[in-house]
């Protein structure tokens, strides 16, 4: 139940960034700055990946 619960926080946390960069116009400035934002739109992708995995496979099953 833990894994669905943070793949759902991944999923909206993730989504929430992709959406505001969507909306806000994409990333903005140069150098280090534009960098950065990249940057943190590919954690935002991989934040909605692993959370989108977590949140479809749940909890693996009962283990014995």
């Amino acid at each position: 139940m833990r894994n669905r619960i943070f793949g759902g926080i991944g999923v909206l946390w993730g989504g929430a960034m992709l959406l505001r960069t969507y909306f806000g116009g994409g990333p903005v400035g140069s150098g280090a700055y534009r960098a950065g934002q990249i940057a943190a739109l590919v954690f935002a992708a991989l934040l909605v990946l692993a959370g989108s995995y977590y949140l479809i496979r749940g909890d693996g099953g009962s283990r014995s």
